[in-house]
């Protein structure tokens, strides 16, 4: 394939490693979670000239995935769950590229080539009529069948004593027939390939600020837009690794310190007095920052949060508050999040050793000596919580208690002592109506579902999901 100028469509795709990012992608698929500046799948389709697109994922997060993708003004055309009835560029959305990694891989594929790891399709390029048939290869480890099986594992998993594996750990396969099977039948040719594929949640903030640094690297602007506003007082420290949007406000006493990496912050965030920002780190759009907030390396905020006290090392997606004093480290925190105030984590254990976090129903050591807190979507945290290193938030939790939470919490629970109380169906879509609606976001119909289906998903799993 000589280069990317003749490519017709592009297809990104989950594949059957989703659960090693529960809860965060119980309601998204792992290409749309958020690393550096943007999704991973933001950040494939940036370096790929493309036609049109193709998105793949779990059936029963297709309607939302389209209308966070429609809502958003991206390219027409675009299908989901469906072939693109051309030549095909597909790319695993848990794939991390830097600088022209991605570009160079896709100008070593020929037509009807697959590059695989571990069994695993990173990358392929294909006619028609083979993309076709191995849409429907790559759907088969993503059917509600698959899901249903996925979840009633979790269930019976039992990883109290930290030893038991992921129920999806590297080299099984969740595919109704093998890749090579498959490219046999089908005429198309296997080679290996040693690409990055993230594995495991830890990963993304472990590597969330060499992705800042990437996507600033990529980027051609530089300095402060026209119509941003830096008050008098505003401290900048490497200036030129500093990019501001239009209509930021960076208010009197910032220190915006660029000296260990790029500070980027987008249009209409508004910094307040006296905060403090280190490189590498991205700001959001309409994000604010609170005033006196210490913002550490490593970080990056999405849209429309609003950030106060002490965070490092972290992913803070779209609309989640945290806005009092309190510290955050090694985490990752999911959409539409509130964190009271005073509540802090724990992100290195006193005895310095690795840490082991749930994940995909099972205790599993992640090998790191940092890791904090990992929270879904829509979950709730009382003023105040002290949060060990390692603990795992479900979807739509709540949690308030005298103690330190249990460092597993399910979705959909009240975490009260001296057992989990269940968080009711409609209760949870009230709350999440109200809170979205503060920010002129509509929980629709198709959202509302989600919430029904992760709900009976929660249940099925018996306090593991």
């Amino acid at each position: 394939m000589e280069g990317n100028e003749d490519l017709k469509a592009l297809c990104i795709f989950e594949d059957d490693r989703f659960p090693n990012f529960f809860p965060l992608t119980l309601n998204k698929p792992v290409f749309d979670l958020l690393i550096g500046t943007q999704t991973l799948m933001e950040r494939i389709m940036g370096d790929v000239d493309h036609g049109s697109v193709c998105l793949l994922c779990r059936p029963y997060i297709k309607a939302t995935l389209k209308e966070k993708y429609e809502s958003s003004g991206s390219e027409a055309g675009t299908v989901f769950n469906e072939p693109s009835g051309t030549e095909t560029f597909f790319v695993n959305g848990r794939l991390l590229a830097y600088a022209d990694d991605l570009t160079g891989l896709a100008a070593e594929l020929d037509m009807n080539e697959i590059f695989s790891k571990n069994g695993v399709p990173v990358a392929a390029m294909l006619d028609a009529e083979r993309s076709a048939s191995f849409i429907d290869f790559l759907l088969s480890a993503l059917s509600n069948e698959r899901v249903e099986k996925v979840i009633m594992e979790l269930k019976n998993v039992s990883g109290e004593d930290g030893e038991e594996e992921n129920c999806l750990e590297e080299g099984r396969s969740g595919y109704n027939e093998d890749l090579k099977a498959w490219a046999d039948t089908n005429g198309v040719t296997v080679k290996d390939t040693n690409v990055k594929l993230l594995s495991f949640y830890w990963q993304l903030i472990a590597e969330n600020g060499t992705c800042i640094e990437d996507d600033f690297s990529k980027n051609p602007l530089r300095g402060a837009a026209p119509e941003s506003a830096l008050y008098k007082g505003v401290n900048l420290i490497n200036e030129e690794d500093i990019l501001i949007g239009e209509s930021v406000e960076v208010r009197s006493g910032t220190v915006l310190d660029a000296s260990s990496g790029p500070i980027i912050i987008a249009d209409g965030a508004v910094i307040e007095p006296n905060a403090i920002i280190y490189g590498p780190c991205y700001i959001g759009r309409l994000a604010i920052i609170r005033g006196g907030a210490k913002v550490g390396k490593g970080t990056s905020i999405g849209e429309q949060c609003r950030i106060g006290g002490e965070v490092g090392e972290c992913v803070i997606a779209d609309y989640t508050n945290k806005q009092h004093e309190g510290f955050l480290g090694h985490s990752y925190i999911g959409s539409w999040v509130n964190i009271g105030a005073g509540t802090a984590n724990s992100d290195l254990k006193n005895n310095y050793g690795k840490i082991k976090a749930w994940c995909a129903g099972a205790i599993r050591n992640t090998g790191r000596r940092f890791l904090g807190l990992v929270c879904g979507d829509h979950s709730k945290i009382a003023i105040n919580t002290r949060i060990n290193t390692g603990s795992v938030i479900g979807f739509n939790a709540n949690v308030f208690i005298t103690g330190y939470p249990p460092k597993f919490v399910p979705s959909f629970t009240w975490t009260m002592e001296p057992e989990f109380v269940v968080h009711g169906l409609d209760k949870a879509l009230e709350t999440a109506g109200i809170m979205m609606d503060r920010r002129d976001v509509e929980l629709t119909e198709a959202g509302s579902e989600l919430f029904r289906v992760l709900f009976r998903f929660s249940r099925v799993a018996g306090h593991n999901l």
